[in-house]
């Protein structure tokens, strides 16, 4: 999508939720045909978000998709790494021969028993985080849960979730906590059960319930209470588990 004077042609940010994947599939493309090799990592959010036209928020979603998937990798106060997986995969959604043998083995994702493994994963990793966390960390969470209870697009709100759920697991200072939280983000970001029920969330005011389930867990943190980040992101996955159930169409964290 690069035009003859070195630019891009994008609609519409605002326009079109889906620009954080038109921009994911350009870097996977740049980063295969070798632009970063020597560098190892990709430019600042701030060029890229210049060369692509868009904004941050945009680009910002575009590398937790590719995190999310293995293809890069976070680095605070360093920058976002490419990892040696980004050049082994040659599809855009596949994943390494282990993981694709992991996965048949799993077998398709049940939503019930995904909001039960985050549900169990994420609330003893809030409690290592309120030990481990430092003031970097904090305004990296807050940031994130700002931009989540300001989004209005179901889309946009979920993956900027999953930006909320990914710095606290980075807050526990422990690199195979966030694999692992990943690891379940991209299940339940590829199963279609989950698609389907996450696209028939129409009720803004019940998306909103959770919105203070977040904020209880950014105070617990902030407070380096371990047992109320325990608690707090426990009944924040309670709560989503108690409304699917009940409704079977909200999936929204």
């Amino acid at each position: 999508m690069a035009t003859s004077d070195g630019g891009f042609d994008w609609i519409d940010a605002e326009k079109d939720v889906r620009a954080y994947q038109v921009v994911g599939k350009s870097l996977l493309e740049r980063i295969r045909a070798g632009e970063f090799r020597t560098a190892g990592k990709l430019p600042p959010e701030r060029e890229l978000a210049e060369a692509y036209s868009v904004g941050r928020a945009v680009i910002r979603d575009a590398l937790v998709m590719l995190e999310v998937k293995g293809l890069v990798q976070s680095r605070q106060g360093s920058g976002i790494y490419i990892t040696r997986r980004a050049y082994e995969v040659e599809t855009s959604d596949a994943a390494t021969p282990e993981a694709g043998i992991a996965a048949s083995l799993l077998g398709p994702a049940n939503p019930v028993d995904l909001l039960e493994a985050q549900q169990w994963l994420e609330s003893h990793m809030a409690q290592i985080a309120a030990s481990k966390i430092t003031d970097k960390d904090i305004a990296l969470i807050e940031q994130a849960y700002d931009d989540y209870a300001q989004a209005h697009l179901r889309e946009a709100r979920e993956r900027l979730d999953m930006v909320f759920h990914l710095a606290i697991a980075r807050a526990t200072q422990n690199a195979e906590f966030t694999g692992m939280v990943s690891h379940l983000w991209h299940r339940r970001d590829n199963n279609p059960q989950w698609r389907a029920l996450s696209a028939r969330i129409t009720d803004t005011v019940r998306r909103d319930q959770t919105a203070p389930d977040h904020r209880k867990i950014v105070d617990a943190l902030r407070r380096r209470d371990s047992g109320g980040a325990f608690f707090a992101m426990w009944q924040l996955f309670e709560h989503v588990k108690n409304a699917a159930l009940a409704t079977g169409d909200d999936t929204s964290l």
